[in-house]
């Protein structure tokens, strides 16, 4: 089960992120992918400088960043499991976790799966508060 927006943290994963060089591969793969779409790195969001912790927390409250952060850690943490030979028979999400789902599942591909997710995100930001 892959959650949606709500539980997003600046340094979300981060041991992880620098101890397994898979899961580094991972989030720099995909926050590769998504930089010219999101006009910003999201590893320095993620995994911020001691100083720019709040400003990276205050970012990651922006859904056009929150939703492509989520599903990089989701997918990331969940490619984890698979190398470590914990492969589901289904998976389901909540909001931008059934997207992570979906492109675990063979649905799209990774690099379909971020642009969907990066203009989801752009597109929910756009929309009035509340």
């Amino acid at each position: 089960m892959f959650s949606g927006q709500g539980a997003q943290r600046a340094n979300t994963a981060r041991e992880v992120y620098e101890h397994d060089p898979g899961v580094r591969a991972v989030v720099d793969e995909c926050a590769g992918v998504l930089a010219p779409l999101l006009g910003v790195n999201l590893t320095d969001v993620l995994y911020p400088a001691a100083a720019g912790k709040d400003a990276a927390s205050l970012a990651l409250n922006e859904t056009r960043l929150t939703q492509p952060a989520l599903f990089v850690i989701e997918y990331a943490l969940a490619k984890l499991w698979q190398h470590w030979g914990i492969v589901p028979t289904a998976v389901i999400g909540h909001s931008i976790g059934e997207y992570v789902a979906a492109c675990l599942a063979g649905v799209f591909t990774l690099p379909e799966a971020l642009r969907l997710v990066a203009a989801r995100g752009r597109l929910m930001q756009q929309l009035p508060a509340g």
